[in-house]
C-alpha cells in the first residue's frame, strides 16, 4: 500500500479522533466513540475484535473562585476532586514538616513551595507510590482541612506542559482541593490567618469504558503485543498523546489485512494512561494473569508523529536476538532512528512483569511535553501525518519478521 493512501487515511483518522470528538478523556461519551471507531476499523481489516470493559470514573469541573479581604484569586477545581463552598480561615504550609505542626483541622489549607514542587501519585497508584507522597497524604488525613489549595510548580516531567499545575489528581482523596499558580500562591499567602471563600463546582461521575483487543491468528501460541493508549486528557485534544499512536496501529492494520502470522497479532487500544487509576492497564494486565510469558515483545506507542521529528524507538529488557532483529528491521527506515530510553509510557507496565518491550514516540519528546502534552496546544496541526505513515509501514515489516 502506498504511503500517501496511508497518509490520507492518518490525516482523516486524526481529524476524527480530535476535532469531530470534544474530548476523550476517560469515561466520557467521546471517549467510548473514538474506541468504537477503533473497534470498527480493526474489524473491517479482519481483526477479532474483544471489547474488554472495566468501571471507572469520569469527573466535571464547572469552576472554582476564591476571595479573600475582596480580593479574587485564580484557581481551578482538582480533577477528580470533590466539590464544596467554605469560609474559613487561611492557613499555609511549605514542607512536610510544616503541615504536621500546622493547625487545619476546618480551615483553607495553602501548599506552596518545598512541598508542592511537583504533582503527587495517586493514593495507592499501583505501579509506582512514593513514600514521601504517602507522607504528605497521611498528613494531609491527619490535619483535617475543610479544603486544600496547591500552588504547584511547573513540572513537564511529570505533568506535560500544562501550567496551572494540579498537585492532587486522585479520585480517591475526599478532601476537597484547587490548585493555583504558583506566583497567586505567593499572593495568597500573604494573607494568612484571614477568612477566605472558596467555592469549587465539581462532581465525579461512575461510568464505564473498555479496553479493545484486536487479534490475528488468535488461538496461535505466543503473541506479540502492539498497544497505544485512546484516551487524554479533559480539555486536551490528545493529537500527540495519544491519537497518532491510536492512529498509527490502525494504519498497522490496514497494511497486515490478509496476513495470516504464525503467531497471534494482538493490537490493543488501552484505556486510560492520562487517568489517575489506570483502570485500563489494570483491567489488561488482569486478564494477562498466568499467561504473560507468552509475550515475545511488547511495542508501545505514544507521541509519536511530532511534526519536524524523527521517529525514536528504544528496547527495554530485550535479550540480545531479539534486540538485533528490531535493529535491523526499524533502521532499513528512513525517519526511524534509534533514541533514548523513556519511561512514563505504558510499556513500563510490561517491563516491570519482565516482558521485553520497544517504545516509539518523537525525537522531540523533550520539546513535546514542555510545551504541548496534557494542554489545548495538542491539536492535529503537530502531528505529520506522513510520519504516522512511515511508522506503520516499519512496524509492518517489524511484525513480519516476528511472526514468520
Amino acid at each position: 500500500m502506498q504511503k500517501h493512501t496511508l497518509t490520507t487515511h492518518a490525516r482523516s483518522l486524526i481529524d476524527q479522533f480530535c476535532v469531530q470528538i470534544d474530548s476523550r478523556r476517560l469515561g466520557s461519551d467521546g471517549n467510548r466513540r473514538a474506541s468504537a471507531i477503533f473497534d470498527e476499523w480493526m474489524a473491517e481489516q479482519g481483526f477479532a475484535v474483544e471489547k474488554q470493559a472495566f468501571d471507572c470514573q469520569d469527573w466535571q469541573g464547572e469552576g472554582a473562585s476564591l476571595t479573600i479581604d475582596a480580593q479574587p484569586f485564580e484557581v481551578f477545581p482538582s480533577p477528580h476532586s470533590l466539590g464544596c463552598q467554605v469560609e474559613a480561615e487561611l492557613v499555609v504550609a511549605t514542607t512536610l514538616d510544616e503541615l504536621k505542626q500546622t493547625y487545619a483541622q476546618g480551615k483553607l489549607l495553602l501548599l506552596r513551595g518545598e512541598i508542592a514542587q511537583t504533582q503527587l501519585f495517586p493514593t495507592n497508584y499501583p505501579y509506582y507510590y512514593p513514600d514521601e507522597h504517602r507522607a504528605i497524604y497521611e498528613a494531609l488525613s491527619a490535619a483535617q482541612p475543610a479544603a486544600i489549595l496547591t500552588a504547584t510548580a511547573f513540572s513537564p516531567d511529570v505533568a506535560g506542559a500544562q501550567y496551572p499545575l494540579q498537585m492532587i489528581e486522585d479520585g480517591n482523596f475526599d478532601i476537597p482541593s484547587v490548585y493555583l499558580s504558583e506566583e497567586e500562591g505567593l499572593r495568597l499567602a500573604g494573607f494568612a490567618g484571614k477568612t477566605a471563600c472558596l467555592d469549587s463546582r465539581c462532581r465525579r461521575i461512575f461510568t464505564h469504558a473498555w479496553n479493545s483487543l484486536a487479534r490475528l491468528n488468535p488461538r496461535a501460541e505466543g503473541k506479540l503485543v502492539l498497544c497505544a493508549h485512546i484516551d487524554a486528557k479533559p480539555d486536551a485534544p490528545g493529537a500527540l498523546d495519544n491519537a497518532a499512536g491510536i492512529v498509527t496501529l490502525m494504519l498497522l492494520a490496514e497494511l497486515l489485512k490478509g496476513h495470516q502470522p504464525g503467531t497471534c497479532v494482538e493490537i490493543v487500544s488501552l484505556n486510560g494512561e492520562d487517568h489517575y487509576a489506570a483502570a485500563g492497564e489494570m483491567a489488561y494486565l488482569a486478564s494477562l494473569h498466568g499467561s504473560l510469558d507468552s509475550i515475545r515483545l511488547v511495542v508501545n506507542l505514544d507521541g509519536l508523529g511530532f511534526v519536524g521529528s524523527d521517529t525514536a524507538w528504544s528496547l527495554y529488557e530485550c535479550p540480545d536476538e531479539l534486540a538485533d532483529l528490531v535493529r535491523s528491521s526499524l533502521q532499513a527506515h528512513p525517519g526511524l532512528v534509534e533514541g533514548d530510553p523513556w519511561f512514563q509510557g505504558d510499556h513500563m507496565v510490561f517491563t516491570q512483569q519482565g516482558v521485553p518491550a520497544v517504545a516509539l514516540t518523537s525525537t522531540d519528546l523533550g520539546q513535546m511535553m514542555q510545551h504541548i502534552t496534557h494542554t489545548p496546544n495538542d491539536s492535529p496541526d503537530k502531528v505529520d501525518p506522513q510520519k504516522l505513515a512511515e511508522a506503520a509501514l516499519a512496524l509492518r515489516d517489524l511484525v513480519m519478521a516476528l511472526t514468520a
